[in-house]
C-alpha cells in the first residue's frame, strides 16, 4: 500500500452539538469556580470578542451530511439535561438561559447553529479540520486565561484538561499487557488520534514498549495556530490518562515534535505494585 502522509489522510468524523456543549460547560464552570462569575464573563468575552476564522467556515462550508432529524429531539434534551446539571437552579450565578446563550455565541458551536439543521453532522475530515473543530476555541480560552493570570491560568487548563480526558475515557480501566498491547497496535479503522500520527514501534514486550513518533499532525496544527499552549492542550495529560488505565502505567518522554524535536519519544512502562 501506498504510504500516505498524515496531513492527507482521512477519516469520518462525526460531531454532536452536545460533546461541544459538554466541553464548554466544563470550562465555563470551572473558570467560574477558580476565578469568579464577573472575571470568567470577561475571559470569555475577550477570548472570541474579535473572532473571525476563515478556516473554520472553510472547514464547515462543504461536504457534511446532517444526521437522522429525529436525533435533534433527543440531543436538544441531553443539552439541557446537561445545562441543568453543570448549572444547577439552586446555587448557581447564572441561568440556564444565560448558560445557553453564552455557549450558543460560543465558536463553534454558533457556526454549526447557523448552518446546519440537525444536531449530529458528519464528513470525512483530517485531523488538522477536526482538532480545528473541536480545540479552537478551547485553546483562545486557554491563551486569553494564561494572558489574564498567568501561570495560574495554565494551571487551571491542565486541571480542566486532565478533567474532561479523564471523563471521556468514562472509567475504562485494564491490564498493563492489555495497554501495551493497543498503544503499539495499528488500528484499522483510522481516527483523530491514529490517522494524525505516524508511529514506529522500537521495542515491545508485555511490560513495557518504546514507540516513537515521526508525524503529528496534533503537533503541526497547533504549532501553526496555537503555538504557546501546543504542548499543555495536546500532550500534558498523557500520563495521567494511561495511570487512569492502569496505576502502575508510567511514561517517560524527553522529547516531542509539538516542542520542535524532529520525534515523540515515548517509553511507557509498568511498575511493581509496590511502587504505586
Amino acid at each position: 500500500m501506498d504510504y500516505v502522509p498524515c496531513s492527507k489522510r482521512q477519516f469520518p468524523f462525526k460531531i454532536n452539538f452536545v460533546s461541544f456543549f459538554a466541553s464548554y460547560l466544563r470550562w465555563l464552570r470551572h473558570l467560574s469556580e477558580r476565578l469568579g462569575h464577573q472575571n470568567t464573563l470577561s475571559i470569555w468575552e475577550n477570548s472570541f470578542s474579535d473572532y473571525d476564522d476563515q478556516l473554520l467556515m472553510r472547514i464547515l462550508s462543504s461536504g457534511w451530511q446532517n444526521g437522522e432529524p429525529d436525533d435533534t429531539i433527543q440531543l436538544e434534551a441531553e443539552a439541557e439535561a446537561l445545562i441543568e446539571e453543570f448549572f444547577p437552579p439552586s446555587g448557581s450565578a447564572l441561568s440556564r438561559a444565560e448558560v445557553r446563550n453564552i455557549l450558543e455565541e460560543t465558536p463553534p458551536i454558533k457556526q454549526m447553529k447557523q448552518l446546519f439543521s440537525t444536531h449530529t453532522i458528519e464528513k470525512e475530515s483530517t485531523t488538522y479540520e477536526a482538532l480545528h473543530l473541536r480545540f479552537d476555541g478551547l485553546a483562545c480560552l486557554a491563551e486569553s486565561l494564561i494572558d489574564r493570570v498567568g501561570k495560574q491560568g495554565e494551571l487551571i487548563v491542565y486541571d480542566l484538561l486532565r478533567e474532561e480526558r479523564l471523563a471521556a475515557s468514562q472509567g475504562n480501566t485494564g491490564c498493563v499487557e492489555d495497554f501495551i498491547k493497543y498503544f503499539t497496535s495499528e488500528s484499522d479503522t483510522p481516527n483523530l488520534f491514529t490517522a494524525g500520527l505516524e508511529m514506529e514501534v522500537i521495542s515491545k514486550s508485555e511490560r513495557e514498549a518504546v514507540v516513537f513518533v515521526r508525524e503529528c499532525e496534533w503537533a503541526r496544527y497547533f504549532q501553526e495556530r496555537h503555538p504557546r499552549v501546543g504542548y499543555l492542550m495536546a500532550c500534558s495529560t498523557d500520563e495521567a490518562a494511561y495511570k487512569a488505565f492502569n496505576p502502575r502505567l508510567r511514561l517517560q518522554r524527553t522529547e516531542t515534535i509539538m516542542e520542535g524535536s524532529d520525534k515523540c519519544d515515548f517509553r511507557v512502562y509498568a511498575i511493581d505494585d509496590k511502587l504505586k
